[in-house]
């Protein structure tokens, strides 16, 4: 198993289309910082404080790293069906349950890699320009430890969700196309498609939102949202692993 982890880390890294986006995570992670931080004490902004720590430090996760990695690995997972790539991949190991275990245990670990890489790139920012502005660093207080875990676990399954997409559709436009109109269109009006307001929680990016900023009154427990979102990886994992155990592997461009 060791082997295949690798050998899917491996296309990982020599696959420009797939390690863009998240070196632009990356960055952003640091551009948020400085935005935040130069925005303090204006516009009806708090000042620069210790307290601003824990936000900061969550400003690196969200939508930007959480995006970067499952288009990553919907382009992994995908482009494989598209260019064929799979036939080799599926002849040097036939248990195709394997190569799933593998791409989706890489997607992991690609999740957890630059979440906590983004955190650490926030975090020197952060020290360094609080520093700069002779505001203490209090890392022990409440809010920092919670933003650090967070960060990498909502990247994780978003990794995991990727690699499913990818194995489920087999088409990279069109995962990448379903995967930006629900996070941009069918989360917003699905709710009042089905008049049901309340279910827009349950939903993953309000779940991912609930994990990542606290719980509020409109918003469920952190506990019950990592559960929630867990469970949509999980499900999309299980299908696309049953469909890429049963469905024929194509061998021919077309």
């Amino acid at each position: 198993m060791r082997s295949l982890i690798a050998a899917e880390l491996l296309k990982l890294r020599s696959t420009r289309s797939a390690w863009i986006p998240l070196g632009a995570a990356l960055a952003a992670a640091v551009l948020a910082v400085i935005a935040d931080t130069s925005a303090a004490g204006h516009g009806g902004n708090p000042p620069l404080s210790p307290a601003m720590l824990p936000d900061l430090l969550r400003g690196s996760g969200g939508q930007l790293v959480n995006g970067a990695v499952l288009l990553a690995w919907i382009v992994l997972s995908a482009g494989e069906f598209r260019h064929r790539t799979s036939v080799t991949t599926f002849l040097a190991e036939p248990n195709r349950l394997r190569v799933v275990s593998a791409k989706l245990a890489a997607a992991a670990l690609t999740g957890v890699a630059l979440g906590l890489l983004a955190e650490a790139l926030s975090a020197a920012t952060a020290a360094a320009v609080l520093s700069a502005h002779h505001v203490p660093l209090a890392w022990g207080q409440p809010g920092v430890l919670g933003a650090v875990v967070a960060v990498p676990l909502l990247a994780t399954a978003y990794g995991v969700l990727g690699a499913s997409l990818g194995l489920l559709l087999r088409n990279t436009a069109a995962a990448v196309g379903l995967a930006l109109m629900w996070a941009f269109v069918i989360e917003g009006i699905l709710p009042a498609l089905i008049h049901e307001p309340g279910i827009n929680r349950w939903l993953p990016e309000a779940a991912a939102n609930a994990v990542l900023h606290g719980a509020s009154p409109a918003a469920l427990p952190v506990g019950v949202a990592l559960t929630v979102l867990a469970g949509y990886a999980a499900v999309l994992a299980g299908a696309g692993a049953a469909l890429t155990a049963r469905r024929e592997i194509p061998t021919t461009m077309g």
